[in-house]
């Protein structure tokens, strides 16, 4: 997915050499010049900040004034992805076995394209590398099963865990992976925390108590090729907000272990092209440092 590693190239975007106030990281580096008027005169700060309570009116206000500014992101992330056409999706199995005694089950929830994006099998999407490794530590079988998310959203994850309620009975890992769509559609912090809260709470009401979640972090979209350079820069203050969310809601549950993404594949600069080599070499190590991370958490 994150390509072939390359040095570091610092962002030419002025909010990347001068830090902005915390308010303004919070939301997008590219809000417009009327919002921040707007929150100077006195229509407030951000409720998320916790300095200042907003008004009903104030929220309503500001988010009207933000909205071309999240429509012109979300509409440059679509458009450029539709121009870079041949995207491959796995159609096969959902599912899968690793032979070996006292078989783990494992059951990954969320985004398609953090799971199985680019490549032609399931096997070789992040459950399949993911079941691989953890039955090399293990010297256990896994068994294995995805239900992605229909609208990449973790606004699905009520209907999913309803439907896969018969299996979370049963499963000993559950692995969740979401938040690069919500991220890019600009997600308040509240609602992507309250859902995290509430998807984490369905959870642990259907596990066995001794189950364990794995939440991955969203992965850095500062280095999201198919946006221009202050999107990304942009993208990246907002996904690492949405991330010091997801810790948290983990904070408060035994259960729940956070995994940070990968630092090796933090380096270069993805861009969504049709090689399945690049993404499975990510879906590799991105599920090598899962299950290392549920191994050392055990």
């Amino acid at each position: 997915m994150y390509g072939h590693p390359r040095p570091r190239q610092h962002a030419s975007f002025p909010y990347a050499r001068t830090p902005a106030p915390r308010t303004q990281q919070l939301r997008f580096a590219g809000r417009s010049v009327l919002t921040r008027r707007a929150h100077r005169c006195g229509v407030g700060v951000r409720a998320e900040t916790g300095r200042y309570p907003m008004t009903n009116f104030a929220r309503t206000l500001v988010r009207v004034v933000e909205a071309p500014a999240r429509l012109a992101r979300v509409t440059e992330f679509f458009f450029r992805r539709a121009d870079s056409m041949g995207d491959i999706y796995s159609d096969d199995r959902r599912s899968g076995t690793v032979p070996g005694a006292d078989p783990d089950r494992v059951v990954f929830l969320g985004e398609a394209g953090q799971i199985s994006l680019g490549v032609r099998t399931h096997q070789l999407s992040m459950a399949g590398f993911f079941a691989r490794h953890r039955n090399a530590r293990t010297q256990r079988g896994v068994t294995w099963s995805i239900h992605p998310f229909p609208n990449a959203r973790l606004a699905d994850a009520p209907a999913i865990l309803v439907d896969a309620e018969g299996e979370l009975r049963h499963a000993d890992v559950v692995v969740v992976l979401v938040g690069i769509t919500d991220a890019l559609r600009v997600i308040t912090l509240t609602s992507w925390e309250a859902g995290i809260r509430d998807t984490v709470s369905t959870l642990t009401s259907i596990l066995p108590m001794d189950a364990r979640i794995l939440l991955a972090h969203i992965p850095p979209l500062s280095n999201a090729g198919s946006l221009s350079r202050p999107a990304r820069v942009a993208a990246g203050l907002h996904g690492s907000a949405l991330n010091k969310r997801i810790d948290a809601v983990a904070e408060k549950h035994t259960q729940v272990i956070v995994v940070p993404f990968p630092e090796e594949l933090t380096h270069s600069v993805w861009r969504p092209e049709s090689e399945e080599q690049r993404y499975t070499n990510t879906y590799d190590i991105w599920s090598a440092h899962l299950a290392r991370s549920l191994a050392d958490a055990n």
